[in-house]
């Protein structure tokens, strides 16, 4: 289940593709790693592996806080309110799912993140062809 990650490095794959990534680019990288950590906090809540349960919860938590303090409620304005709404709920699932070792939290937030990262992938399709019309 570690995807590449070994004692929390990354492969020398994913560091080139993070330092070279734009920061359209690494919101999606976020998204993807939350969804991954939530993914396999699931599978280890369904296994009773509750240790590695807790370990992805934490990180899948420590990826939505980033996103959270990255938002730039000035350029941002509404959808910035409404993105630091949505990280707040899922943080709080999180919480509830580390402590209480419930999956249905985690069931919510991979919806809300499944959306966000389309929505996303939709924002990168139109930055994209832009920068390179430049």
């Amino acid at each position: 289940m570690s995807g590449g990650f070994k004692k929390g490095k990354l492969n020398p794959y994913q560091k080139t593709a993070i330092q070279t990534a734009s920061k359209e680019e690494l919101v999606l990288l976020l998204y993807n790693g939350a969804i991954k950590y939530t993914t396999n906090a699931i599978d280890f809540l369904n296994n009773k592996n509750l240790p590695d349960a807790s370990k992805n919860i934490c990180r899948a938590q420590a990826i939505i806080v980033e996103l959270l303090n990255s938002l730039n409620f000035e350029i941002g304005g509404e959808i910035a309110k409404n993105l630091e709404y949505l990280y707040s709920v899922m943080v709080d699932n999180l919480t509830v799912a580390n402590f209480e070792h419930v999956k249905e939290p985690l069931e919510l937030n991979l919806r809300i993140l499944d959306k966000l990262r389309t929505a996303w992938e939709g924002v990168l399709a139109q930055v994209k062809p832009a920068a390179v019309n430049k």
